[in-house]
């Protein structure tokens, strides 16, 4: 099956979790209040820091059965269950270490009402007690994606994630706000989430060929996984810091108007992503050169996908702000998500790059870089929030996501046609000059130009993509007429 079928399925899998997410929000906001959806954002951050106790292993088991592809059943099991063995006693040892830290942590480390304070501390349990699950279920995606089952994964995908947006919006309206109700809702929609899941690995692999725990696995699992343990430990850093440090400097609403724009406009990430995991089975299974190649035009592709898609949501994200979650949130949240939309769509681009590194067996140099970017990326984020708030916290991470996209190009191999990339970065760049702000604004025309602009050069700068575009037109006119 091909690359872009695999990655339609994994497109159709994320675009309709983040419709449900863009439709729940205001509703979210409406029955929890700003303060306590911003607390509650500031929780699922720490969570995710705690990420850092999956040692690569996922990663490394979807690489290794991938390279299995034609190989045993049996041989393939070992690596399941070796894999799930070795993220279970990680992800006990790390929900242990969840609750002793977290608690002190809450109690004096974030400025938040104390009534919620010690909803979040009464919460502890359920968090903890998620952890081996959630980390867990890296082993049984990545296996579902070395096995090329995207179709079924994204299906479960779809259900889970509707569940757990739902669930808990449900107990809040039903049971009230109180974020003792929403945190164990949240979490054992999730934890429920994962029997499906097992499930469908089961088909995949498939089990029941007789394999089981490898002690001689362990070591070349982590050979792999150590590498990408350093960037699961890096990559919630990055993510997270902003927000903890704007929690700390500022205040939880604060982290409610960056959270809600970030979450909002890194959802363009869909695209990179979906590509990403679609070309990471194919890269690790071809030859240095072929793989090379491959990678090469996926970028140019994709630049061709997410550059219109970028100019559209920085022309359309104030208007669309205000229409959201009304004039006073957007008026803080919209800046920093026209600053973050041109990071995504620079670290769309790294996606390419990143899998194709990783797929051949160079996970260190991902982790290496990740690790050169920590203090200044730190330093630039103190420096922009006391200097400049939640805009200066806003560009660090646009700075950040620039500075590693360079770094992971550069050494993954030489771009054929990067030239045909800077007109649709100049598009991207020129964007947030024509955002109107009403319908009204008589910049309009001139920003409806723009993204015009942006979809021509997107149609004659890849021409494959073209053809593909007119083929289903083709297709869809020839059923019509039937």
């Amino acid at each position: 099956m091909s690359v872009g079928r695999h990655t339609l399925y994994n497109l159709a899998g994320s675009i309709a979790p983040m419709l449900v997410t863009v439709l729940t929000v205001p509703l979210y906001l409406h029955l929890v209040g700003n303060t306590r959806y911003g607390v509650l954002a500031l929780v699922w951050t720490f969570l995710g820091y705690f990420g850092i106790f999956d040692p690569g292993i996922g990663r490394a088991a979807a690489y290794h059965i991938a390279r299995l592809h034609n190989g045993s059943a049996k041989a393939r099991e070992d690596v399941f269950w070796t894999a799930m063995a070795i993220n279970l006693g990680f992800g006990l040892v790390g929900g242990l270490l969840l609750f002793l830290v977290a608690k002190p942590l809450f109690v004096s480390g974030f400025k938040m009402p104390a009534i919620m304070r010690a909803e979040v501390i009464a919460s502890l349990p359920w968090l903890a007690a998620s952890l081996p699950v959630s980390i867990m279920g890296n082993v049984l995606g990545g296996v579902l994606q070395a096995r090329e089952w995207f179709g079924v994964s994204n299906a479960v995908n779809v259900g889970n994630a509707l569940a757990s947006q739902l669930v808990p919006l449900a107990v809040a309206y039903f049971f009230g706000p109180e974020l003792t109700w929403l945190i164990p809702a949240i979490l054992l929609t999730r934890v429920a989430g994962a029997v499906p899941t097992f499930l469908a690995v089961g088909h995949a692999l498939p089990l029941g060929a007789g394999g089981g725990f490898r002690w001689a696995l362990v070591s070349t699992l982590f050979s792999y996984g150590g590498w990408v343990t350093i960037t699961n430990l890096l990559n919630p850093l990055f993510v997270s810091l902003d927000r903890l440090l704007i929690g700390s400097i500022l205040n939880a609403d604060a982290v409610s108007f960056y959270a809600v724009a970030n979450s909002l406009v890194g959802k363009i990430s869909i695209i990179p992503g979906a590509l990403g995991s679609s070309l990471f089975p194919k890269l690790t299974r071809g030859s240095g050169e072929d793989s090379g190649r491959l990678a090469s035009e996926a970028a140019i592709y994709l630049a061709a996908a997410m550059t219109p898609l970028t100019v559209l949501c920085i022309i359309a994200l104030p208007i669309f702000m205000r229409l959201w979650v009304g004039a006073d949130f957007a008026a803080h949240a919209t800046p920093v998500g026209i600053i973050l939309l041109l990071g995504v769509w620079i670290n769309g681009l790294a996606f390419i790059p990143y899998s194709h590194l990783q797929a051949q067996n160079r996970p260190d140099i991902v982790a290496k870089f990740h690790a050169l970017e920590v203090l200044p990326f730190l330093g630039l984020l103190w420096f922009g929030l006391h200097d400049y708030g939640l805009i200066g916290a806003a560009w660090a991470a646009t700075f950040r996501v620039t500075f590693d996209a360079i770094l992971l190009f550069a050494v993954a191999g030489r771009l054929d046609g990067w030239q045909r990339i800077i007109p649709g970065a100049a598009l991207v760049i020129a964007a947030p000059f024509v955002a109107p702000t009403s319908f009204e604004s008589p910049i309009i025309a001139l920003s409806s130009m723009l993204v015009g602009a942006s979809l021509v050069w997107a149609w004659f700068v890849a021409p494959r993509l073209r053809g593909v575009v007119l083929d289903r037109l083709s297709y869809i006119s020839k059923l019509k007429a039937t």
